[in-house]
């Protein structure tokens, strides 16, 4: 059905069905004209027939009609038998009728209708001159009928009507007619093969070039290899190559500007899919614009099953605006700077998008480090300000704590807190010392450190807000976990994520530690129950001087200090929390299996 709807649509069959109508129609005509032509003729031919045989026979009716009335010969036989001679040689002949001037039947071919009036009786004996006419008679079939007057000078003696049967004239002429449309199925037949011979011929050439036109695309552009004809048709031809020639200059054009830019740009139908991609991209991953023509956007840049919710193409098919963000994209290995444009069709819809992503790796390392400069360079005058107004103190008061132990036994009262004071006096000019080189904080003393010992360590170290604010302690530390490291900055990343995990709980809840093997490494888990850490701030938790807590009760310095110790540890710490409920901080430190 569709390919007869085609064919009705094309040019090629618009040719054929009009010159198929006009040939049938002509055709048509011209058998008609045929037909009624020869009908006429024959017609005249009978008319002039009947007109002299009516006349002919009327002078011999009118003698004998007079002869009958002067007594020459008698009353009856004569018209009788010139009637039945006349019927012997004119075998078309159907009725011979004289009618007296009263229009009474007063001869017939048949006898027994001799002193009859007929219907048409007056109308037939009412004409004064010789009259021929066609008759239509249902139960007779088509007569013609010929009238005369019998005349004598002046004297009307009588009126002969003479009917001539057309029956076997309409069978010749049906005949005829089968003949001629016989002949017209077989002119028409064969007209209509030559035209669709020849219009074949004439659209063979235009079917080519609109294939040809068909297969044309962004770097497709086939050379049109059939030599032009010398018509019209040749004349679009040589356009038609023209035109190619053009758009294959201008694409190979856009083409070399499009893969020219280093940047990663891609274009983006709305169903998430990859119409097309520079150079760039696919060197950058390793494969061919070919290769990543029809795949999703997000296995691209995301390697996951869907788009993010901050997707930058789904912004812009919402918005018909441009977006722009920095994104990080696994595959690629990079940051970059993302920037996707609408493409609008003919309505004004957005039906696509262009996404360009400039690298920008290089600049944020450069960036970081130049942040990393600048605080270390502040780090470095707070640092001389801090151990100038802190090193005395200190240094006074594990003078006094030392002093104390020496003059205490063991076992008396105080003893255990004058331990703990001097401890921590230790620790602050350790802290005040690192705070000097913050910039470059490495492991001081390398030994195995028990991870069950420091976190007791740190326990106890925050003893007084733990037991102050009724902080619940739950430990799940298996035995026998050892790292390389140094003990004391492995405590101090302890009491900074024990006394932070206080500071988020005032009224009181549960801290738990927890330690365990995971394939070769160990992981440390500090939770709390407090307000925990809002989404926003969760990637700035490490940055040095970064706080949410009030003036004078945080400097923003403690984890980033532990980011530093874990990382020159070759382990990693990371964060898991929602406001409201509380805070998880995941430790994972290579393990030292030997030294058990």
């Amino acid at each position: 059905m569709m390919r007869i709807k085609t064919f009705l649509f094309s040019l090629r069959g618009k040719a054929i069905i009009s010159a198929t109508l006009f040939v049938v129609i002509f055709m048509g005509v011209i058998g008609y004209a045929i037909l009624s032509r020869e009908k006429a003729l024959y017609l005249k031919d009978k008319e002039n027939q009947a007109v002299v045989l009516v006349e002919t026979a009327g002078i011999n009716f009118t003698n004998a009609i007079l002869y009958q009335e002067v007594g020459l010969i008698e009353e009856t036989g004569v018209v009788d038998h010139y009637i039945s001679d006349l019927l012997n040689k004119e075998k078309d002949i159907l009725t011979i009728i004289i009618f007296d001037n009263t229009g009474m039947v007063m001869a017939h071919c048949h006898l027994f209708e001799h002193g009859k009036f007929y219907e048409d009786s007056k109308e037939v004996i009412a004409h004064e001159a010789t009259l021929v006419r066609e008759v239509k008679n249902k139960d007779r079939g088509p007569i013609l009928e010929a009238i005369t007057p019998l005349m004598i000078g002046e004297r009307r003696l009588a009126t002969l009507r003479i009917e001539f049967s057309l029956k076997d004239f309409y069978e010749k002429l049906t005949d005829l007619g089968k003949r001629i449309f016989l002949l017209t199925i077989i002119a028409i037949s064969g007209s209509i093969f030559l035209m669709v011979i020849g219009i074949n011929a004439m659209t063979r050439p235009i079917r080519r070039l609109s294939r040809a036109m068909d297969i044309i695309d962004y770097g497709r552009f086939d050379d049109f290899s059939e030599s032009p004809r010398e018509d019209e048709i040749g004349h679009l031809q040589r356009s038609f190559m023209g035109m190619v020639r053009r758009l294959k200059e201008a694409d190979l054009q856009w083409e070399n500007t499009f893969n020219s830019i280093t940047d990663l740009i891609t274009i983006h139908d709305r169903d998430f899919r990859i119409v097309k991609a520079n150079i760039a991209l696919a060197h950058r991953l390793g494969t061919t614009t070919d290769g990543l023509r029809g795949k999703r956007c997000w296995e691209i840049f995301h390697d996951s099953n869907g788009p993010s919710k901050d997707c930058l193409h789904a912004i812009t098919l919402k918005t018909g605006q441009p977006a722009t963000a920095e994104t990080e994209y696994p595959n690629l290995e990079g940051i970059f700077l993302t920037t996707t444009f609408p493409i609008f069709n003919e309505r004004r819809e957005v039906v696509g998008t262009v996404h360009i992503a400039k690298d920008i790796t290089q600049e944020k390392r450069f960036q970081e480090k130049l942040i990393q400069s600048e605080k270390m360079a502040a780090m470095g005058h707070m640092a001389s300000g801090i151990a100038h107004e802190i090193n005395n103190p200190l240094n006074s008061i594990l003078g006094y704590a030392t002093y104390l132990l020496e003059e205490t036994q063991d076992g008396d009262k105080g003893r255990e807190e004058l331990d703990r004071i001097a401890r921590a006096s230790k620790r602050c000019k350790e802290t005040v010392k690192r705070f000097l080189d913050f910039g470059r904080e490495t492991p001081k003393k390398i030994e195995p450190v028990n991870i069950k010992e420091a976190a007791a360590d740190a326990l106890s170290m925050c003893h007084h807000p733990i037991s102050s604010q009724r902080i619940e302690v739950m430990e799940e530390i298996e035995s026998g976990l050892y790292i390389n490291g140094d003990k004391g900055q492995m405590e101090d990343v302890f009491v900074n994520l024990i006394l932070n995990a206080c500071q988020a709980m005032d009224n009181g809840g549960e801290l738990t530690i927890k330690a365990y093997r995971d394939n070769g490494w160990i992981k440390v888990r500090v939770s709390d129950t407090g307000c925990g850490i809002p989404e926003e701030n969760l990637n700035k938790i490490f940055d040095p001087f970064f706080t949410t807590k009030e003036p004078g009760k945080g400097t923003g310095l403690g984890l980033s200090v532990s980011h530093t110790i874990i990382k020159n540890h070759g382990g990693t710490i990371d964060c898991e929390s929602m406001a409201g409920k509380g805070a998880t901080f995941i430790i994972t430190l290579p393990e030292n299996k030997y030294a058990i």
